[in-house]
C-alpha cells in the first residue's frame, strides 16, 4: 500500500504502546505471522474540550490529547472495536464508537463539535495512490459555529471544493503537485482565511481542514483557522 511510506512505524501515543505485536519463535524457528492490523489517524477538533483520554476497548491507551492534536497513523488490530474518549484525569466517558477495522484499511476519526455535544466523525481512507505527478486533497469543516465554507486557489476563479457544511467530508480530488495559495470562503466569496504557500508533494495525500469558533466563547482562543495534514 503506497500511504504506508507516511504511517508512523512506532504504534505509540504518549509513551503507550498501540496493540502492535512482536513475533516470537515457535518450535520449528518459524517467526510467530503477526496478527492483521488497520491504519487509524486520530485528530482532536473540539475547540472547548478539556486535554482527553483515549480508550480503546475499556482501557486507556493515551492521555492528555489536546485540541490541534494529531496522532498520524497508528496500528489497530482489526476487528470490532470500541473507541472511547474521555476528560484526561477523569473516569467517565463523554463519547464513544464502536468500529470494525478491517486489514489494511485506513481511517481517519475526527473528534468534533462543542464539549457539551462532542462528537466523533470516522472516515475510512482512500488510499489508491494518485497518478504520477499528482497530490490527493480533501476538504474537511469541522468549526462548529462556522457557515457553509469553500475552498478555492487564490490566484484563481476555479472552485476546488465548495458550500462545505460542518461535519460534511469531500471526497479526495487529485491535484498537480506543486506550491499553492489556498483562501477558505463563505457563501459570499468573504475571504476567511489564508493558506499561503502550501506544498503538496506528488505521490501524497493530505486532508485541508477548517477548525475553531467564528465567534469564540468568552475566554477561548481557539479562533478560526486552517491547517493541512498529511495522510
Amino acid at each position: 500500500m503506497d500511504f504506508l511510506k507516511n504511517v508512523k512505524l512506532l504504534s505509540i501515543v504518549g509513551g503507550t504502546f498501540l496493540l502492535t505485536v512482536t513475533g516470537c519463535k515457535l518450535d520449528n524457528n518459524d517467526p510467530e505471522p503477526l496478527p492483521p492490523v488497520a491504519y487509524v489517524s486520530l485528530y482532536q477538533a473540539s475547540p472547548d474540550s478539556p486535554d482527553l483520554n483515549i480508550i480503546l476497548d475499556d482501557k486507556v491507551i493515551s492521555n492528555g490529547f489536546e485540541y490541534s492534536d494529531q496522532t498520524g497513523y497508528l496500528r489497530f488490530l482489526t476487528g470490532n472495536r470500541t473507541l472511547a474518549f474521555g476528560p484526561s484525569g477523569a473516569d467517565n466517558v463523554v463519547v464513544d464508537t464502536t468500529m470494525k477495522f478491517e486489514e489494511n484499511k485506513a481511517y481517519s476519526v475526527f473528534v468534533v463539535d462543542e464539549f457539551e455535544n462532542v462528537d466523533v466523525l470516522v472516515l475510512s481512507d482512500n488510499t489508491d495512490a494518485p497518478a504520477d505527478g499528482n497530490a490527493k486533497v480533501r476538504f474537511l469543516n469541522l468549526s462548529p459555529d462556522a457557515p457553509e465554507v469553500s475552498l478555492k486557489q487564490a490566484d484563481s476563479t476555479t472552485v476546488l471544493f465548495e458550500g462545505q457544511a460542518f461535519k460534511d467530508a469531500s471526497e479526495f480530488i487529485e491535484v498537480d503537485a506543486g506550491r499553492y495559495n489556498f483562501e477558505v470562503n463563505d457563501a459570499s466569496g468573504n475571504i476567511k482565511l489564508s493558506i499561503p504557500n502550501a506544498i503538496l508533494q506528488d505521490g501524497f495525500s493530505y486532508t485541508i481542514l477548517v477548525r475553531g469558533y467564528k465567534t469564540p466563547t468568552h475566554g477561548n482562543t481557539n479562533v478560526l483557522s486552517a491547517e493541512i495534514i498529511v495522510d
